[in-house]
């Protein structure tokens, strides 16, 4: 059975989601759990606490490893919707 953190614990083990926008071509998301949705418009990632949803025209994923993943393209808009 998974135990679940407090969120203020997230922080000290490294569980929180850190975002890292390079002026609107480039966005690294640590602490990645998965991709939900990829095309050139929409990337949508879940992360341990919210949903992030990436919307911009020619997007690509890049360096997707097991905690972190890179978006690049023109990025119009992000949108962070908190998971219940």
């Amino acid at each position: 059975m998974r135990k679940k953190f407090n969120p203020p614990i997230y922080g000290w083990v490294y569980l929180d989601t850190y975002l890292h926008l390079h002026g609107n071509e480039q966005l690294r998301v640590e602490n990645c759990r998965r991709i939900l949705e990829y095309n050139e418009v929409l990337v949508r990632l879940q992360t341990l606490d919210m949903i992030v949803e990436i919307w911009g025209t020619g997007l690509r994923v890049f360096d997707y490893n097991d905690s972190s993943v890179t978006v690049t393209g023109k990025i119009s808009s992000l949108n962070l919707t908190e998971k219940r």
